[in-house]
């Protein structure tokens, strides 16, 4: 990590600044060899001059250029290293993760795994010996316990008598009934018709509300569950709503449960709330 630091703060801003003052060089060396060709009398000696310049000159470059490229190659190595070495730790505490949650699995295993001793309880002991059980016989029914049963009024033995007890008994409680005397209704009165009334004085019933004639139109639906007339006008919020003016006529295909209705009209289908309307009958 020293190494490191030391590249990235010394070195490498080193080389950087060195090239920099380096290519500043160049540019004066440069001008200096074009002044120097064009003023010189011997420009063989001039061009040879400037080629040991430009030499120099380019060996230097080479040379920093070279040496911070290695530097710089050296720090991604060394930052490659760390990524590693971090990487590795990583790598290591995610396995120690894992040993931690298989130790606790285990140990919740090994509690469920526990053999439960369950506390004593008292043994069911069957009896030695058990209570005879009573045999079944067929037993005839005998109605005649449900002769006195009814209005309970007493009476002489029937006439009859070759009929049984119980039925007798029955025959003369049914002769022995008083029916109740009819009632006195005063006799009808003689009322007059009722007068007839002119025609101008009934009252004519209000107009019906607006409806279908014995043709329905084409939109009306095949199934519908009741007509309505709106009362208000109302404009759709939505795209799926219904919009329409005062006095339309709506099938209504569709109710919900908070006050939203849903219809169709001859604007359209869509769904409307419901106390914008009213039955249409």
């Amino acid at each position: 990590m020293a190494e490191l630091q030391q590249l990235q703060e010394f070195e490498i801003p080193t080389g950087r600044e060195a090239l920099r003052g380096n290519h500043t060089a160049l540019l004066r060396v440069a001008d200096y060899c074009e002044d120097n060709y064009a003023q010189a009398t011997d420009k063989r000696k001039a061009l040879e001059e400037t080629r040991a310049f430009t030499t120099q000159a380019l060996a230097s470059v080479a040379y920093q250029v070279g040496n911070l490229a290695g530097n710089t190659l050296r720090m991604l190595d060394l930052q490659a290293v760390a990524l590693r070495e971090v990487e590795a730790r990583v790598s290591t505490l995610g396995q120690m993760v894992n040993m931690h949650m298989e130790k606790v699995a285990r140990r919740e295993i090994g509690t469920l795994a526990t053999v439960q001793r369950l506390p004593p309880s008292q043994k069911i002991i069957a009896p030695e010996s058990l209570p005879p059980l009573t045999p079944y016989f067929r037993k005839p029914l005998n109605f005649g316990c449900l002769d006195d049963i009814g209005h309970g009024i007493k009476a002489a033995p029937h006439p009859l008598g070759s009929q049984p007890a119980h039925l007798s008994e029955r025959f003369v409680q049914s002769e022995a009934l008083e029916l109740p005397p009819p009632l006195d209704l005063p006799p009808p009165l003689d009322l007059p018709p009722p007068p007839i009334l002119d025609i101008n004085e009934l009252e004519m019933p209000p107009p019906p509300p607006p409806g279908f004639g014995p043709e329905e139109p084409s939109w009306v639906p095949a199934s519908y569950l009741e007509k309505v007339v709106t009362l208000y006008p109302y404009t759709g919020q939505k795209d799926n709503e219904l919009s329409f003016s005062e006095g339309t006529v709506i099938c209504i295909t569709r109710r919900y449960s908070d006050g939203w209705c849903e219809g169709v009209s001859s604007e359209g289908t869509g769904f409307f709330p419901g106390n914008y309307v009213e039955p249409s009958c």
